[in-house]
C-alpha cells in the first residue's frame, strides 16, 4: 500500500485542521450562497435526471447540473487546444461528477457513481440569488463563468458519452490530462454513468428508503484557490417503481454533499470535518456516525466516510476503546468502481483487536489501484459493541498516498451523540 507506516499516538499533535462537528437541522428553500476570494464554481441547482435503462442488474443515471460562480473573479472553461486566451490552457475548465445515495435504516450508502462530464462552454446566465443576482460577463465570453453567472447543463448533457475518468483527475488541484483518455466500456446503458445496483432501487427490498442525488464539480482555478470544498450540492428524490425513473422533491440543498443529508434528516447523526493540509491546499472528509443503543449493553455503530478534495485518499479507518469490549457484527459497503476505471473493487475486510477494530484496504497487483476512499466518494463501516460511545477514545483515517501526515485522529475522548432506541 502506498502510506506512510509511521503511526501516531492518539492524542499526540496532528496535522488535521479541523474536526467540527455540525448540528442536524431540517432543510430549508436554498438561500443565497456566500462568496470567497478568487474564482468558487458551486452546484446552484440540479433540475433534471435521466435514466438510461437497466442490464446486468445495473441502471445508469445521469443528473443536470447547474453552476454559479460565487467567487470575486471568473472560473476559466476552456477546453480548446490553442487556449481560449489571458494565459488559459486546454486544461483550465471544470469536470462535473454525478452520484446517488440510500438512506435506509439508520445507515446513508452511496450506491452509484459517475465519470465526469469535461465542461465545454459557458452561457453565464443570471439568477436571482447566485451571489448579488447580476452576472457580471467575464472577459473571455462562454471560455469563462462570470461572477454571479450560472450555466446549466441538462443531464442529457452531462450523460453524453464519452466520458472521462474519475481517476485522471487530481481533485484537491483541479490537475488532469486533455485531451482526456477514451475507450472506457460503452456497451451497456450504464458504462461511465451513475451506475445503480437495480436491487437497491426496488421499494418491495428497501422499505422505507429514502433516495439523494449529487452533483460534484472539480476546477483547476477553483481549486488551486482554496476553494474546493463547497463544490457539491445535492437533492433528494423519489424512485417511479414501474419505469426507476426519478423524481425530485424539495429544493436542491446548496454547497452541502450528500452524506450531509443524513445529519439534517437524523438527529443523533454527528457529522464531522475532518480535513489536514499537505504540501497543497485543505484536503477535506466528511465522516458521519450514528450510535444506537440496541439492547442494554449492546450499540450499534455506523460510520460513513466521505471524501470530498483529498487526491492523497484513504485506505484504513479504525477505531480504538479506552477499554476491551466484545464487539462483533462488522461490515463494510462501498461504490465500486466501474467501466474500465483501474481501481481495484474488492471490499475492506475488518480486524478485531483488544481495544479496537480496524478496516483495511485489501493489497493489489497494483498498489497505486488499490480500492481506497477517493474523491465524491463514500464508505461505510458498522459493528456491535459491549462498551458504549463514552468509551470511544477516537478515530483514525488512515491515508493512502504517502506523505505528511501519513494519518488524521479526530473525535477523541467522550461526547458520542446516541440513540437510546431498545426501550
Amino acid at each position: 500500500m502506498l502510506k506512510s507506516t509511521i503511526r501516531l499516538s492518539l492524542l499526540s499533535a496532528l496535522s488535521l485542521l479541523a474536526t467540527s462537528v455540525l448540528a442536524a437541522g431540517t432543510e430549508s428553500a436554498p438561500k443565497e450562497v456566500a462568496g470567497s476570494t478568487g474564482p468558487d464554481v458551486t452546484v446552484f441547482d440540479l433540475p433534471n435526471t435521466s435514466n438510461f435503462g437497466a442490464s446486468n442488474g445495473m441502471r445508469g443515471y445521469s443528473v443536470g447540473t447547474t453552476s454559479c460562480n460565487v467567487g470575486t473573479t471568473p472560473l476559466n472553461w476552456c477546453d480548446e487546444a490553442g487556449g481560449c486566451g489571458q494565459g488559459t490552457t486546454s486544461h483550465d475548465h471544470p469536470v462535473i461528477a454525478q452520484n446517488i445515495y440510500k438512506l435506509q435504516n439508520g445507515r446513508m450508502t452511496q450506491i452509484g457513481a459517475s465519470w465526469l462530464k469535461h465542461g465545454f462552454l459557458s452561457l453565464n446566465q443570471s439568477q436571482p440569488t447566485c451571489g448579488s443576482g447580476s452576472c457580471q460577463n467575464p472577459p473571455l465570453g462562454g471560455s469563462q463563468l462570470g461572477v454571479g453567472c450560472t450555466d446549466p447543463y441538462g443531464s442529457g448533457l452531462n450523460g453524453s458519452r464519452p466520458l472521462g475518468r474519475k481517476s485522471e483527475v487530481n481533485p484537491t488541484t483541479g490537475a488532469y490530462p486533455f485531451p482526456f483518455t477514451q475507450g472506457g466500456d460503452s456497451g451497456q446503458g450504464w458504462n461511465q454513468r451513475a451506475a445503480v445496483p437495480e436491487a437497491d432501487l426496488i421499494a418491495a427490498q428497501n422499505p422505507g428508503a429514502r433516495y439523494f442525488v449529487e452533483g460534484h464539480y472539480v476546477a483547476p482555478d477553483d481549486a488551486v484557490s482554496g476553494n474546493g470544498l463547497n463544490n457539491a450540492s445535492y437533492r433528494e428524490v423519489t424512485v417511479n417503481q414501474s419505469t426507476f425513473n426519478l423524481s425530485f422533491v424539495g429544493n436542491t440543498v446548496r454547497e452541502k454533499a450528500a452524506i450531509e443529508a443524513w445529519a439534517a434528516i437524523d438527529p443523533t447523526v454527528e457529522l464531522y470535518q475532518v480535513s489536514f493540509r499537505g504540501a497543497s491546499v485543505e484536503e477535506l472528509f466528511h465522516v458521519a456516525r450514528k450510535v444506537t443503543e440496541t439492547a442494554p449493553g449492546m450499540w450499534h455503530y455506523e460510520y460513513a466516510v466521505h471524501n470530498m478534495n483529498s487526491a492523497r485518499a484513504a485506505d484504513s479507518f479504525r477505531v480504538d476503546f479506552f477499554a476491551t469490549p466484545t464487539i462483533s457484527g462488522t461490515g463494510f459497503h462501498d461504490v465500486n468502481a466501474h467501466s474500465g476505471e483501474p481501481y481495484d473493487t474488492a471490499d475492506w475486510g475488518a480486524t478485531v483487536s483488544t481495544n479496537s477494530v480496524e478496516w483495511n484496504a485489501v493489497p493489489f497487483a497494483m498498489p497505486q489501484n488499490a480500492n481506497a476512499i477517493r474523491w465524491g466518494n463514500t464508505y461505510n463501516f458498522w459493528f456491535d459493541s459491549s462498551y458504549p460511545p463514552s468509551e470511544v477514545m477516537g478515530h483514525t483515517l488512515g491515508l493512502f498516498e504517502t506523505g505528511t501526515p501519513g494519518e488524521v485522529v479526530f473525535a477523541t475522548g467522550t461526547g458520542v451523540l446516541f440513540d437510546d432506541s431498545f426501550e
